[in-house]
């Protein structure tokens, strides 16, 4: 039994790859964009983001378990753009946000340290087919204008 345990660990530990950049990802999601997903914060939930200001979410939240990130030893994060849902195949990167890492800005805005490796830590947004309506667009694009810790969106089409 103790043997069965230590390969299945093994196992789930080979089955995780680190993805250096985020233009890594977005290669290998455009080339392959039907990866495992775990959806964490569906849209109405509340979620914090660089543990600041707890909001709902008007989109659907999650990460890719197996694809990690360096910026924090987790899944990438992804943002599914409102129109498309979790169980659209081809759930494609159409854009992305990121902190702005301002260590200033930072203080101004909370009493909480700016998390180590924030900077890398993008949210890359996903649509079916690559497909992004205006409206999914717009609701995404509202949202992170409220949020002092990112930058403005950039969109790929």
């Amino acid at each position: 039994m103790k043997k069965l345990l230590e390969s299945w660990k093994k196992f789930l530990i080979e089955k995780k790859q680190t993805i250096k950049t985020k233009a890594e990802l977005i290669d290998l999601l455009k080339k392959d964009p039907d990866q495992k997903i775990f959806l964490d914060n569906p849209k109405g939930t509340t979620k914090k983001f660089g543990g600041v200001d707890p909001i709902e979410l008007p989109f659907d939240y999650g990460e890719y378990p197996e694809l990690i990130n360096p910026a924090d030893g987790m899944g990438w994060d992804f943002i599914i753009i409102p129109g498309s849902t979790e169980s659209d195949k081809d759930l494609t990167p159409v854009g992305h946000v990121s902190y702005t890492g301002n260590k200033e800005e930072w203080a101004e805005n909370t009493t909480r340290e700016m998390p180590a490796g924030l900077k890398g830590n993008h949210k890359i947004f996903v649509a079916s087919g690559g497909r992004l309506s205006a409206d999914g667009k717009k609701i995404i694009e509202d949202f992170f204008k409220e949020r002092w810790q990112f930058e403005d969106p950039e969109w790929y089409l």
